[in-house]
């Protein structure tokens, strides 16, 4: 596969990439099932109708993993430029079970089952940093359930900002994105803010979120 030199700036770029050599970069990428392409605003990246196994990497634009449900698709987080996705179909025969959709227009790195396996034989700190990725998106997953489950508005939000573990949360999402994260709607959201301001357990500027009574919200919303 030939890769430009903007593409290979953007693959040595990203999260679970970073650290490796070019020319590393360079033999994995050429490998049987690896490419790049360019995905338009819109359509699907990924879905459980393909049935290569790959990982694949945003180099460029927006993107969302949603889970199809009965009456409709649940948002499980929003991809940035940099950030893997689809690992959870490497090495098992299970289908990958979620949709990844372009929000915005993508350009996209496609690594095959073999190639990410001989990159993982042949370097030991892009191996860690695999594990510790799985380690992280597990973790993710699990804080999501429990969002999901929360109940109440005002639950779902007061357990997101808990996740973080600090007193001052600087929101690393628009509101809108965030109700859709939290499967909430965005009059609600503002009224769970409201509600948790007015119980002072928080303080509201603008997206930097102050927990004035960390402890207080844990044991209420816990």
């Amino acid at each position: 596969m030939k890769v430009s030199k903007q593409d290979l700036d953007a693959i040595l770029s990203c999260q679970l990439l970073r650290g490796i050599k070019e020319e590393t970069a360079l033999r994995i990428l050429s490998l049987q099932g690896c490419k790049t392409c360019s995905v338009p605003s819109g359509e699907m990246i990924m879905s459980p109708e393909d049935t290569d196994h790959r990982v694949g990497f945003l180099l460029r634009g927006k993107a969302t993993i949603l889970t199809p449900g009965q009456s409709k698709s649940t948002l499980l987080r929003f991809l940035n430029k940099g950030e893997a996705f689809g690992v959870s179909r490497l090495f098992s025969d299970t289908p990958f079970v979620s949709f990844v959709r372009a929000k915005s227009e993508c350009r996209v790195l496609l690594i095959s089952e073999d190639a990410l396996l001989s990159l993982m034989e042949s370097d030991t700190a892009f191996l860690r940093r695999y594990l510790s990725f799985l380690s992280e998106r597990i973790q993710y997953l699990n804080r999501k359930i429990t969002y999901l489950c929360a109940g109440s508005a005002e639950r779902k939000l007061a357990l997101y900002l808990l996740s973080f573990g600090e007193d001052n949360v600087s929101l690393p999402l628009s509101l809108s994105a965030l109700s859709e994260l939290l499967d909430i709607g965005r009059a609600s959201l503002y009224r769970a803010f409201s509600k948790l301001g007015e119980d002072g357990y928080i303080q509201k500027d603008g997206k930097v979120i102050r927990l004035l009574q960390r402890e207080a919200l844990n044991q209420a919303y816990q």
